[in-house]
């Protein structure tokens, strides 16, 4: 049966949860912090503290974020000079803890090829650790879902996690055989549009490409999952875990057992010609 349908899927955040990935992450931002004596840029509170804080709070605006007499947070808008910067710029509204822990790294004096190094190595950390001591798991019944999901859309991974040792990710997380495709090292948003046509390609059909209206993207992020699939006429799912009122979905959910719901809707109803 040919599969007219494309289903993009993100990683952290959508279909990989727990906040320990964010926290090691501020942990090695902290590190290189502490290494280059700039600690005192956060004074009574590290970066761990202060990420922790804000996931208890449910919300990412923690005091400790400092702002022009705009109020624009300062060095978001800057000039990008490499390509780490120009592939991950430093987001404002934040939508996730990541983006926190980068906004909170510049602000101390940290570049973003530092954030980018920090938050590789502490994907090696949390391996090093163990995911099975950590929080890591997948949503409840997203195995099944991809599963069933596969019998009618290609289904497609897109993440910006890095492509060495990710395979683990995926097998604590029950997932190694969950998906058509993975595209690692996404470089999202600026990777996004390339991400999409090697997905559109992935149904095993050289001749046939997944048309962009018949293509849905879930994500928590929407500047990197779903701004580009929207602007091509596709659907969009975001996952809007602290409640930011970003962007234009054409749905807007709060955990994964809503988005779950949308996609077999989605996947059971006809292709549009």
């Amino acid at each position: 049966m040919t599969r007219e349908k494309l289903l993009l899927l993100d990683f952290d955040g959508t279909l990989c949860l727990g906040d320990a990935p964010v926290l090691f992450y501020a942990d090695r931002v902290d590190a290189l912090l502490a290494e280059r004596g700039l600690s005192r840029h956060l004074v009574g509170s590290s970066v761990h503290e202060i990420v922790s804080r804000a996931f208890s709070a449910n919300s990412l605006l923690v005091p400790q974020i400092q702002y022009d007499d705009a109020g624009t947070p300062l060095t978001v808008g800057s000039e990008a000079t490499h390509e780490d910067a120009k592939a991950h710029p430093v987001s404002w509204p934040l939508q996730d803890g990541y983006q926190l822990v980068q906004l909170l790294a510049r602000q101390a004096g940290l570049t973003d090829a530092d954030s980018g190094q920090s938050f590789r190595a502490a994907r090696r950390d949390l391996l090093a650790h163990g995911l099975e001591n950590t929080d890591v798991h997948a949503p409840s019944g997203a195995s099944e879902l991809l599963a069933e999901t596969r019998r009618r859309a290609v289904v497609v991974l897109v993440t910006n996690s890095p492509a060495e040792a990710f395979a683990p990710w995926l097998h604590a997380l029950g997932l190694s055989e969950a998906f058509d495709l993975v595209i690692n090292d996404a470089r999202k948003p600026l990777g996004m549009p390339a991400a999409l046509e090697s997905a559109r390609g992935a149904g095993g059909d050289a001749q046939a490409r997944t048309a962009a209206d018949q293509v849905l993207s879930a994500g928590d992020i929407w500047a990197n999952d779903l701004e580009h699939v929207h602007a091509l006429g596709g659907t969009t799912v975001l996952i809007d875990r602290f409640g930011t009122g970003l962007g234009t979905p054409d749905h807007r959910v709060e955990d994964f057992d809503a988005l779950a719901q949308t996609i077999d809707a989605w996947s059971h109803s006809a292709a549009t010609v």
